[in-house]
């Protein structure tokens, strides 16, 4: 087993002091993080705002869908039923 010789370490200390004045000691690069992950976010839940959107649009245009009627059973009665009938926060099981 060779000993270690300090003195031909090829690790660059200076890197490391760089590294942590840029970014431990460095306030500024904390709040530039937080802010990016922020808009991050934001864009996020806006792209979820925009796909429900689409989605409900897409229901809106849909043609209804038809009404199964059970032998015995008459129109307005199976219509009354129908889940396109329920409010739309609401949905049937």
């Amino acid at each position: 087993m060779s000993a270690y010789n300090h003195d031909q370490d090829p690790y660059d200390y200076d890197d490391d002091e760089r590294f942590y004045e840029e970014t431990a000691y460095n306030e500024e690069y904390y709040i530039e993080r937080e802010r990016e992950l922020i808009r991050q976010s934001n864009l996020e839940l806006e792209l979820e705002d925009l796909e429900e959107g689409q989605i409900r649009e897409m229901r809106e245009e849909s043609p209804p869908r038809p009404v199964l009627i059970k032998p015995g059973e008459s129109d307005s009665e199976a219509e009354k039923e129908s889940p396109l009938d329920q409010p739309a926060g609401e949905i049937p099981f």
